[in-house]
């Protein structure tokens, strides 16, 4: 199983980041962003490689020296074979299994690195007159830097432009798709998690108004604002209606007085 004690998905989250430009591209022109990219991260990491000398990666040796500086504050008791129990400053008492490399803490199960405990236990271990080598070497091959320069060792060769490609030799012609664009300006950021989202409140330290409610400032209510007010848009079309009836009563009356004296004027004409 997968020796890791983060729920999180960083690393599918970084390769999504870094293809940004190339994920609205035809997917030739794609696939060929990603070996480029790919080109230049192995190079990337084989240049910080060559820089590290521990024998754990940097990320584990940054984790371990913590571990370490809180171990020299536990106190291990050695039942003579292969248990330990470990009893924290704070009361917790835990029992380490040095021949099975478990502990009944489970945080050396779950990241294979070797937890306070631990490493208090394999100090006391080497007290008492045991060869127990360095505590780093209890950690898994997954976080030993042969096993990081041995994942990066493979290359991505470079390959021609289009014009050197060998044409492919199936009768079939493929064609591009009829353009079907979407309604809309397509996103180009990707979407940020919630924990992303207060983070960047905590930095800014301004709240945010999801969630907030809006008071109309024409009917004063709760849940709209008065762009949307019904009321005002019904108060509007009434006297609308009103503005109507009078012009049409203000028409009808001259017109009727017109009809008067055009009648009056016909019998005088004959």
């Amino acid at each position: 199983r997968a020796k890791s004690n983060i729920l999180l998905n960083n690393l599918c989250e970084v390769l999504n980041r870094q293809l940004l430009d190339g994920r609205d591209k035809p997917i030739i022109t794609c696939l060929e962003y990603i070996r480029e990219y790919l080109m230049k991260r192995i190079v990337n990491v084989q240049k910080v490689q060559d820089k590290c000398d521990g024998p754990l990666t940097p990320s584990t040796a940054k984790i371990f020296k913590l571990i370490v500086r809180a171990a020299a504050k536990l106190k291990v008791e050695w039942n003579g074979s292969d248990l330990y129990q470990v009893t924290c400053p704070w009361g917790d008492q835990f029992v380490v299994n040095l021949s099975e490399r478990v502990c009944s803490c489970r945080k050396w199960e779950l990241s294979g690195i070797p937890c306070t405990h631990a490493v208090a236990s394999i100090w006391d271990q080497a007290n008492n007159g045991i060869d127990t080598g360095i505590p780093e070497s209890y950690c898994l091959p997954v976080h030993w830097l042969t096993t990081w320069k041995e994942m990066y060792k493979f290359k991505i060769n470079p390959v021609n432009g289009p014009q050197g490609w060998k044409k492919s030799d199936v009768p079939t012609t493929i064609i591009p798709p009829k353009p079907h664009p979407q309604i809309g300006r397509p996103p180009k950021k990707r979407k940020k998690s919630a924990a992303e989202l207060a983070d960047e409140m905590m930095k800014s330290k301004k709240l945010t108004k999801t969630g907030k409610s809006v008071t109309c400032k024409s009917c004063k209510q709760v849940g709209h604002n008065s762009r949307g007010c019904k009321s005002k848009k019904g108060g509007g079309s009434q006297q609308a209606g009103v503005a109507g009836h009078g012009d049409a009563a203000h028409g009808s009356q001259q017109a009727g007085v017109h009809g008067s004296q055009t009648t009056q004027s016909t019998p005088q004409a004959s």
